[in-house]
């Protein structure tokens, strides 16, 4: 380099040396400041938030009926499919009963035969009672007779003989009219029972509501208990919920809950209308019906639902739910610092109306931006908007 710069002439280096001087004494700009972004704040605040309690449940009928065969026959007919809505007593299921219908008409024949037999005792006994009356007078004008001696003995004999014998006649009718009456009775009950077998190949509909499953098509054969139909109530729903056993003194008959489901826009407030008393050994929870409103016939019953119970209420650090903004899998809030912006990492919990909980990153007091500007950045001046 020494080499070089003898080499120069030296009115290069006084160019160069003239350069220099220029460019050190040339001013200096500072930099461009970056303008304060308008923000609205808040502060992070204890709040009392009800204390809920989420639990999975389904929609289901009021009243569900698993319609079952009870006798045994083939499935004649099935007049209804899964969806249709049917009204109370309407015929739903036939079963081939022909030897049941064969009892009725035996039934119904002995019946018609024991009545007939009655009659003809009702007459004998009528006979009988005339018989008895007759020979009744003649034994009581044997009696003054013989007291006169106007009869003789054996005259007298034969009238009480013949009085004795007519009142046994009546007795016997008696007896008999009874023993028919019985016989009827049974014949009665054969038929009663017969027909009651008879009505069990129709199936009815013991309320107005909506079949469910449709178990059997014509051909099968029908044994009794076996399950054929399975309908429920038109009425309004509920929603049957598994409550883990640390709640049970939490939740009492006549409690509201929220239930959500996937289709209405806002949740339907119901009511807890039933409690199961006992505990599942294996889920270590209790069954929890809750009516749904009038509005929710709509509803299909085995539909997922989603139930909030509401046990008290707790104060709760929060901020306003707009407060928050995520990436990734990051929850994310902007404090308020020395009037600049400073990103601050937290952790959610319970979002309930305007308020988010957090239940950790921040302090209680701390003033935070209420509405993030969508181009806020970490270390930015901001300016409070009053």
């Amino acid at each position: 380099m020494q080499d070089t710069a003898k080499r120069l002439h030296p009115a290069v280096i006084s160019v160069l040396t003239l350069a220099l001087v220029a460019c050190a004494s040339e001013p200096r700009h500072p930099a461009q400041e970056v303008a304060p972004v308008s923000v609205q704040i808040a502060t992070s605040h204890e709040e009392p938030l009800p204390v809920v309690y989420l639990a999975s449940g389904t929609v289901r009928g009021r009243n569900t009926a698993v319609l079952t065969s009870k006798t045994t026959g083939y499935v004649r007919a099935v007049r209804v499919h899964s969806g249709d809505h049917v009204t109370a007593g309407q015929p739903l299921v036939e079963l081939e009963a022909n030897d049941v219908r064969a009892t009725v008409a035996k039934a119904r024949a002995g019946l018609g035969q024991s009545t007939e037999v009655k009659t003809e005792a009702e007459s004998a006994l009528e006979a009988a009672r005339a018989a008895a009356s007759i020979a009744k007078s003649n034994y009581d004008r044997a009696i003054v007779l013989l007291k006169d001696s106007a009869i003789p003995q054996q005259q007298f004999d034969e009238a009480e003989a013949h009085w004795l014998g007519a009142a046994a006649q009546e007795r016997m009718a008696q007896a008999r009219i009874r023993s028919v009456s019985s016989g009827i009775d049974e014949a009665k009950a054969a038929l009663g029972e017969a027909q009651a077998t008879l009505g069990y190949a129709d199936i009815l509909a013991p309320f107005a509501g909506r079949v469910l499953e449709r178990r059997v098509d014509p051909g099968t054969l029908a044994l009794p208990g076996m399950p054929l139909l399975v309908i429920v109530d038109d009425g309004a729903l509920r929603v049957e919920a598994a409550i883990e056993e640390s709640h049970a003194i939490d939740v009492r008959i006549g409690d509201p809950a929220s239930v959500e489901i996937d289709g209405p826009a806002k949740p339907l407030v119901g009511k807890v209308g039933e409690v199961v008393p006992s505990v599942d050994v294996a889920s270590r929870a209790f069954l929890v019906k809750i009516d749904l409103p009038e509005g929710s016939r709509t509803l299909r019953p085995g539909t997922f639902a989603r139930v909030i119970f509401q046990m008290g209420t707790r104060a709760r650090l929060v901020v306003p739910t707009t407060a928050l903004t995520t990436y990734g899998a990051l929850d994310r809030v902007f404090i308020v610092d020395s009037a600049h912006a400073r990103l601050r990492m937290i952790t959610r919990g319970d979002a309930q109306g305007p308020w988010t909980e957090i239940l950790s990153g921040l302090a209680a007091n701390e003033t935070i931006v209420s509405v993030p500007p969508a181009d806020l950045r970490d270390g930015m001046p901001v300016e409070v908007r009053r």
